[in-house]
């Protein structure tokens, strides 16, 4: 009995390892072969691919330490192979370790406590999308792309009423889509509900794209922080949600919630 025990154990091992390993490889193939590159203000700024949904996938499945040291093998591993024009800079193997690890610091908190499981997500998720439009707007405004002098100017241009009430009816609208793909979605009251997930992704690009990338490209083309800042925000408008579609639909193709 102690033996079958052991080799079932070693089992889950083997095939932990080559899932995390497998899930690596794939990083690294859309990070170095699929990926695109973006200049900003005429330098290699920003880099568009879904290299993080399989670290995501490994620290969501198999914890923080995994998906930090799959994050940072990926990103070495992945430099040596096509350094794709740039240097190597260390922070950025930081920022791709920690985004395997935070998603595994994250549901290694939810899967241990069943309140957090029935919260409903979305109203974080909502409020961080007011964040980080606020964010895209301070930075016009510092900028000086956005004006304000006995009316609000973009690029010097009056911006009408009109155009004031689309942007924040498009914010709005943007703000309660997770809400509605929540129910579409079917994984309410789930550890693995679209509002987890959508969390767990935003909070990540977050901490990794928004802030730290954003920093660490400003020391690396001696540039301000701001001058990086809008398009990487504009450009996680879109891909936060994509992620988590992403996510959401491969967990529920291999039926990885059970």
């Amino acid at each position: 009995m102690k033996s079958n025990t052991l080799k079932s154990k070693s089992f889950l091992t083997t095939r932990s390892l080559v899932t995390v390993s497998l899930l690596l490889s794939i990083s690294i193939v859309l990070a170095r072969v699929l990926g695109l590159i973006i200049p900003i203000a005429g330098l290699p700024a920003l880099k568009i691919n879904f290299s993080s949904v399989p670290l995501i996938m490994v620290g969501i499945f198999y914890g923080p330490t995994a998906g930090f040291m799959a994050g940072a093998i990926s990103d070495v591993v992945g430099y040596m192979i096509n350094p794709m024009g740039g240097a190597y800079f260390p922070g950025f193997t930081l920022s791709t370790a920690l985004t395997g690890m935070i998603p595994g610091l994250i549901y290694k908190l939810l899967k241990s406590n069943k309140n957090l499981i029935k919260q409903n997500f979305n109203y974080y998720n909502a409020v961080f999308i007011l964040f980080i439009t606020g964010g895209l707007l301070y930075s016009f405004y510092v900028k000086e792309v956005l004006t304000f002098d006995n009316g609000l100017f973009y690029n010097g241009r009056s911006i009408g009423l009109t155009y004031i009430i689309l942007f924040m009816s498009s914010v709005i609208i943007y703000a309660a889509l997770p809400f509605y793909f929540s129910k579409a979605t079917q994984f309410e009251n789930s550890v693995y509900s679209f509002d987890k997930i959508y969390f767990t992704v935003s909070t990540t690009q977050l901490i990794t794209s928004l802030i730290l990338n954003t920093y660490f490209l400003s020391i690396m083309f001696g540039r301000g922080f701001l001058v990086f800042l809008p398009t990487r925000i504009i450009t996680n408008y879109f891909m936060i949600p994509m992620f988590t579609l992403l996510l959401v639909a491969l967990i529920k193709v291999l039926r990885l919630e059970r």
